[in-house]
């Protein structure tokens, strides 16, 4: 697997973070491009793998009042961002910690900080869309990627399905915002969507998908990221298609690809 510099330092960040949190990673859940990455390897693409940044979805059942979340993180180099959530570390690499909506402690609809208490009130912001993680995911040993850099964790790790159901919500979120905030709009989420659904069995997204159906606020969000993929990618001219298209460099076989592809999985859940 062809593997960016800033992908190196992203993992690298990801085990201080995970070093800092050991006492909570019974409560943590890697999603996002480095949990992408972990299913779909390079999926056979003309792009390298790339990120700058880990994300980890907490599991806010069960978790511990001490160590305090925001003091671990600090003492291990991390500074608080300007966004609830976004800790920093040096070279400018974050983790951002998010809380699904329905255990955040705030029914507020603006409110954009998950309430921890007593972890500090910008620990965590609410992210909504990780709902699925929270029940379709495997724990596996995280390792570093340099050789020099022998640490391990045993972490939880979103199921395919999961993050294909998160990197939508994600999407369709950004596109509505693009008319107002164009650099909002990632086409590298679209990319990531498509490698899932290349790189994975149709059948074990099917099978992922199922497990959502047993939490009601899961299989909501399932359900919403079933519907905006039958709108945006099951056509080669649908905007996800597009986008991914155009994260792949404008290459034409992407669109169609990520469209036969969408709707194989909408068929068979039919």
């Amino acid at each position: 697997m062809d593997v960016a510099a800033e992908y190196v330092a992203a993992r690298r960040v990801l085990l201080d973070a995970l070093e800092a949190l050991t006492d909570h990673l019974p409560n943590l859940i890697l999603v996002g491009a480095q949990a992408v990455y972990h299913h779909t390897g390079d999926a056979d693409l003309n792009v390298p793998v790339m990120t700058t940044d880990a994300d980890l979805a907490i599991d806010t059942r069960g978790l511990a009042d001490i160590p305090e979340i925001g003091a671990v993180l600090r003492l291990a180099g991390f500074t608080p961002g300007p966004n609830p959530g976004h800790w920093v570390a040096t070279g400018d690499v974050a983790v951002d910690l998010m809380v699904v909506p329905h255990q955040a402690g705030t029914a507020k609809a603006s409110a954009r900080a998950a309430r921890l208490a007593p972890h500090e009130k910008l620990t965590a912001r609410i992210a909504r869309g990780l709902e699925p993680a929270l029940v379709d995911h495997e724990r596996v040993t995280i390792h570093a990627l340099e050789p020099s850099d022998a640490r391990t964790f045993d972490l939880a790790i979103a199921g395919p399905a999961a993050l294909l159901v998160a990197k939508t919500i994600k999407i369709s979120e950004r596109l509505e915002q693009s008319d107002r905030q164009p650099d909002r709009l990632k086409q590298k989420d679209a990319l990531d969507a498509f490698r899932l659904l290349q790189a994975v069995d149709t059948a074990d997204l099917v099978l992922g998908l199922a497990k959502h159906r047993r939490e009601p606020n899961a299989s909501t969000v399932a359900d919403e990221a079933l519907d905006i993929l039958r709108v945006h990618a099951s056509s080669p001219r649908g905007r996800i298609a597009l986008l991914a298209s155009s994260a792949a460099g404008g290459d034409p076989t992407i669109a169609p690809a990520f469209a036969a592809l969408c709707n194989d999985l909408l068929e068979r859940l039919r």
